[in-house]
């Protein structure tokens, strides 16, 4: 008897895992704002569960030694498959990480910059327009006319 399992119970495991942290996050907001978020969370946690029996059901045929038949994009997971979504992640933690070193808008550019980069764009007209129309789309909608504070970064407080 094997002991591998699917990869679905992993998946959905994380699913569970990430709604009760943002679930907890959702806390220490007032319980009007709080409502929206939380029962979104609840869907996210039932969405879990619900690829945790599929993938309980696939485990069973694994072990019994059938072949799993793959639908549509779906195939096992391996590194390969996953390189892509873990340097996306990678860029976004890193930026994440910087907004509160040098602010809003530098950590913004060198995101797009850094993201445009790995996503091999290669016209200096995309760089451009992307860059200078998101920034000042945020600039104009979230500081001019609903006055949101974004971060400034110790550098620049």
């Amino acid at each position: 008897m094997s002991s591998k399992l699917h990869q679905d119970l992993y998946v959905g495991v994380i699913v569970i895992g990430v709604s009760i942290f943002l679930f907890v996050k959702t806390q220490g907001l007032i319980e009007e704002a709080a409502r929206y978020p939380q029962g979104l969370l609840v869907l996210f946690t039932l969405f879990g569960i619900f690829i945790i029996l599929k993938g309980i059901k696939k485990t069973k045929l694994l072990r019994e030694g059938e072949e799993l038949k793959y639908d549509g994009d779906e195939a096992p997971l391996n590194m390969k498959l996953l390189k892509s979504p873990l340097i996306t992640v990678a860029i976004v933690v890193v930026y994440v990480w910087l907004l509160s070193f040098i602010g809003f808008f530098p950590a913004t550019i060198l995101f797009m910059a850094s993201y445009l980069g790995y996503m091999q764009v290669r016209s200096w007209k995309a760089y451009a327009f992307t860059i200078v129309g998101l920034n000042l789309f945020i600039y104009l909608v979230f500081v001019m006319q609903l006055n949101v504070q974004l971060p400034a970064g110790i550098f620049f407080e």
